[in-house]
């Protein structure tokens, strides 16, 4: 019988890489998809409407590979960056394993993004990546490897506070904060700050000496050069609109 392949080999196998970037030049324009099972990667074929803008799986293949064991998601995004859509993020919780994005321009591809699943990177110095290593992300990681607190997902798109949505204080109550004061902040509070927005669209975490936590974005979805860092809280002061505590903490 074979054995199971370990879910580690499954996302950083180099067979499985060249193959899944191959098929993704050959599938451009359209968006190819691929299911990793116990037993190897496979490519399916993309039943969607418009395969060019988005992705479905037949019923018959997804039912094969949950049989085989699903390992893993993985998806090409034609002409558009390796970040997760709102659209991937909610797959993603719905399948309950890791989901990885490979973009191509019909040249040449990136390498596979992973996310949902894995070891969460360093809180201090890792890229920008919306929905991945974004802001909130770093929120939720600080959460669950300071503090031992799962926080929720919550999908999004890119930009979310210019398309109408405003996740951070529809959010937060669900994700178990309540407001505190300003004077009441201590380490490990959250914050919300608005910044050229109509809501608040940033979020960081007070830590010690005075200093916050947080991951500030540009003007693209996927940008390496912007870190998450420690800085002075002071200078976050004029846009922060609220404080949180999580009621773990009460």
């Amino acid at each position: 019988m074979t054995q199971p392949m370990p879910l580690v080999d499954c996302l950083s196998s180099n067979h499985n890489e060249a193959l899944i970037r191959a098929e993704a030049l050959a599938a451009y324009p359209d968006e190819a998809v691929w299911l990793i099972t116990d037993h190897g990667c496979r490519q399916v074929a993309n039943v969607a409407d418009d395969p060019r803008s988005t992705f479905a799986i037949a019923k018959r293949d997804m039912a094969a590979a949950t049989a085989q064991g699903l390992r893993a998601i993985v998806h090409s995004h034609p002409d558009y960056p390796d970040c997760p859509s709102e659209a991937d993020m909610r797959g993603q919780i719905a399948s309950g394993v890791p989901w990885g994005i490979v973009a191509t321009d019909g040249n040449t591809t990136t390498p596979i993004r992973w996310w949902g699943g894995g070891d969460r990177p360093d809180l201090v110095g890792r890229g920008f990546v919306h929905g991945v290593t974004d802001c909130y992300a770093l929120i939720r990681d600080y959460y669950a490897m300071e503090l031992g607190v799962d926080l929720p997902e919550f999908p999004r798109s890119w930009e979310w506070w210019l398309k109408g949505q405003d996740l951070y204080r529809q959010g937060f109550e669900q994700a178990g904060f309540r407001v505190i004061e300003a004077d009441e902040a201590m380490p490990g509070d959250m914050w919300f700050a608005q910044l050229r927005s109509d809501v608040p669209n940033h979020g960081g975490v007070l830590v010690e000496s005075g200093l916050c936590l947080h991951h500030p974005s540009g003007r693209q979805p996927v940008d390496s050069s912007r870190l998450s860092r420690r800085d002075p809280a002071t200078r976050w002061l004029p846009y922060i609109t609220h404080w949180l505590r999580h009621t773990s903490r009460d």
